[in-house]
């Protein structure tokens, strides 16, 4: 009998160290647009997806967030009662989006478990009346650096977001990009989170399109360089392509709308998806999407604009070679006509 005991009680060690093993642990600065996901999860939002879900407060079930605190997975139970959450698939679901940073169990219920050497939190229903209240107990455990009455304001019957005012009940009066301020509210959010989140040199914001009309967005920010920023903002966008490939058109590409705040031009908006896709993925998605254009011009024309004016610019090298007595005149127009040609 106390062999039985022994061998249960080294189960149970064994089974609860499982558990603990997706436990988040160190240091953990969330970014607006999560630190917003985090007050969602703690009052229950449902998924827009469904209908009724959305409509109510639903009781929070887990939350995994990856280490740079830029990505998160939750699920949530609509019903009186669900099965025990799934850490390994939120943690997987969480690393399908976290563009390679690793996810790890952040909350269990309205309990945080990330051990970041804090005191534990857990966020007390009697709280969920005042959204501040809960936003500061996060921000006092040290998971949020932010202003926290810069972030959007909650729906305390639903727990959406509602991003036409701040958390204080104040409406957003904030200066959207005209593309920006058309498209949803996740995008909003994540702009303000792209704008004000950091004080990096480059920043690069990267779109798109989806069946739905919708548009997936991305964006990276670091001080290296702008070819390192932008293909980091690709591989993220790009990753949610491959995961939810029936979610976009065939062969759907994303294109760098923003580099800064400063809108990109057609050229860099072609020339950037080129030099991650190739010049043929690229050009067969702007012949067949011509509207993602800023002129919604044809590319056909554009790439012919292009064609020319490299020919121009090699005649006049020629034209120097020429001058300089490099060339003889019969060799100076047998290649002048071969670049015609």
């Amino acid at each position: 009998m106390k062999k039985f005991y022994f061998i249960l009680l080294l189960f149970l060690i064994f089974l609860n160290n499982q558990v603990h093993a997706n436990w988040g642990k160190g240091e953990l600065k969330l970014s607006k647009n999560i630190m917003e996901n985090v007050m969602m999860y703690m009052y229950g939002a449902g998924s827009p997806k469904y209908e009724r879900d959305k409509k109510q407060k639903n009781k929070p079930d887990i939350m995994a967030i990856s280490e740079d605190g830029k990505s998160s997975y939750y699920y949530y139970c609509p019903y009186p009662s669900c099965i025990d959450p799934d850490q390994f698939k939120t943690k997987r679901l969480c690393e399908k989006r976290s563009n390679g940073s690793p996810c790890w169990t952040f909350a269990i219920k309205r309990k945080i478990v990330w051990k970041n050497g804090n005191k534990k939190l857990t966020v007390k229903a009697k709280w969920l009346d005042d959204p501040i209240k809960v936003a500061k107990a996060i921000k006092d455990a040290g998971f949020y650096d932010g202003d926290i009455y810069k972030l959007a304001g909650i729906d305390t019957k639903t727990g959406q977001i509602d991003q036409d005012q701040d958390i204080t009940g104040k409406e957003d009066n904030y200066d959207y990009p005209s593309l920006i301020a058309s498209l949803t509210l996740s995008h909003k959010d994540g702009w303000k989170d792209y704008v004000e989140g950091g004080s990096e040199k480059y920043k690069a914001w990267v779109m798109a399109k989806r069946k739905d009309k919708d548009m997936a967005w991305s964006f990276e920010a670091d001080n290296t360089s702008w070819n390192d920023v932008t293909k980091k903002a690709f591989d993220r966008c790009n990753k949610y392509i491959n995961n939810q490939p029936k979610s976009f058109p065939d062969k759907a590409i994303c294109i760098l709308y923003y580099k800064g705040t400063t809108p990109t031009t057609d050229d860099e908006k072609i020339k950037t998806a080129r030099a991650y896709y190739g010049e043929n993925k690229a050009n067969d998605f702007f012949r067949k999407y011509p509207y993602v254009l800023n002129e919604m011009i044809s590319l056909d024309n554009k790439v012919k604009k292009e064609i020319s004016t490299d020919i121009v610019s090699e005649i006049k090298e020629l034209k120097k070679l020429l001058d300089e007595g490099v060339l003889s005149e019969e060799e100076f127009e047998k290649a002048k006509k071969k670049l015609l040609n």
